[in-house]
């Protein structure tokens, strides 16, 4: 089973860098590590609703109401990365003809604003364990960590250029395509107008 460890050096084995006995270890290639990878984790994180890091919640009410707009305020705990399913209804609102109920609240700071006075969600959460994430996820973050590493560590543009879009152009694309495969199907139905045009 992989550490973070593991997984750190093999981000550094990638630009030839010297591996590291864990992210705290005080060395160069640690602290490099320390600053850029957190970031970047919780960046891929929320760009997908990646089916490994999503939970569930019933969101508590905090103690003060927002000034205005809205009747309630929910705190959100410090792993919830991006919200993907509020109330049962889907956050996507890019076709409202599969998801004709919208989801009204909004997000400020690290508060949920909402005029409802129950909350539950399915999130997209940050998951720091590298047994959990998904394989294509792991290749993803790693190719991209190293890009950035390559920057930093050797100060290799080309070499950083050369990895970056290996990640974006080659991992991410399929890891999200085969990630957004899993689960049910649900079919696009359209109106004669959408047809007519």
């Amino acid at each position: 089973m992989p550490s973070e460890t593991d997984f750190l050096n093999g981000a550094l084995s990638e630009i030839g860098a010297d591996h590291i006995s864990g992210i705290d270890d005080g060395s160069v290639n640690a602290n490099h590590c320390l600053i850029i990878y957190p970031s970047l984790r919780r960046a891929l994180l929320r760009m997908h609703n990646w089916n490994f890091a999503e939970d569930r919640a019933e969101l508590a009410q905090g103690p003060t109401p927002p000034e205005f707009e809205f009747s309630f305020s929910y705190p959100l705990a410090a792993n919830i990365l991006k919200i993907k399913e509020y109330n049962g209804a889907s956050v996507d609102t890019t076709n409202l003809t599969l998801y004709p109920r919208v989801a009204v609240f909004k997000i400020e700071g690290r508060n949920l604003l909402t005029n409802d006075g129950e909350v539950k969600v399915v999130y997209i959460k940050d998951i720091t364990d590298p047994n959990i994430w998904d394989s294509l996820f792991y290749q993803t973050l790693q190719v991209w960590l190293s890009s950035k590493l390559a920057t930093a560590i050797p100060k290799d543009i080309a070499l950083s250029d050369r990895l970056l879009n290996r990640a974006i152009s080659i991992f991410a694309p399929l890891a999200m395509a085969i990630d957004g495969q899993e689960g049910t199907v649900i079919p696009f139905t359209a109106d004669d107008l959408i047809w007519g045009r």
